[in-house]
């Protein structure tokens, strides 16, 4: 019987504290840290994998009906973020959820997809999905950041989060 990788995650909030806060998060190995401005979210699930080659992280912020997650995870080589974008999207593409405006662009320290879904099983959603890449040092990083009820307004709160994503 095969195990999901997600589920040989360890949860190790209760074991090991993160030493860095709210905003940053580190890879036990490395020097470096992931920072993203999520002050006014709520951290539902952080987790690594018990070899530490895999880190992931869900969010959500209820009054703004935004969730948030991070997956990083050690790959076999380097690359960057475009590199890494390319790995990820290839495994959203093969996702049921329909994938319309899709539009990808990049930043000096982002690769990044923005999609949208009107529609899912019969009922209007207007989700809007961003996914922000990053890579260093052989980890690839997924930021992803999305709401079930977008609108042109909650387009500033994407950018505020997006703006905030760098590694140190």
């Amino acid at each position: 019987m095969k195990i999901n990788v997600f589920l040989m995650l360890v949860i190790l909030l209760t074991s090991i504290s993160n030493a860095f806060g709210q905003n940053e998060f580190k890879m036990p190995s490395e020097d470096w840290t992931l920072e993203i401005n999520l002050d006014e979210f709520k951290i539902e699930k952080q987790a690594y994998a018990p070899d530490s080659t895999m880190f992931q992280l869900s969010a959500t912020n209820k009054k703004a009906n935004i969730n948030v997650s991070i997956f990083i995870e050690k790959m076999e080589s380097e690359g960057d973020k475009k590199d890494s974008r390319a790995y990820y999207w290839s495994k959203a593409e093969k996702s049921p959820l329909a994938k319309e405006n899709i539009k990808t662009y990049e930043t000096d320290q982002l690769a990044i997809i923005e999609h949208d879904t009107k529609e899912y099983n019969g009922q209007i959603v207007n989700f809007h999905s961003l996914n922000a890449y990053l890579a260093k040092n052989g980890f690839w990083m997924d930021v992803h950041i999305s709401k079930v009820g977008y609108s042109k307004k909650d387009k500033k709160i994407f950018k505020k989060i997006t703006d905030s994503i760098h590694i140190k």
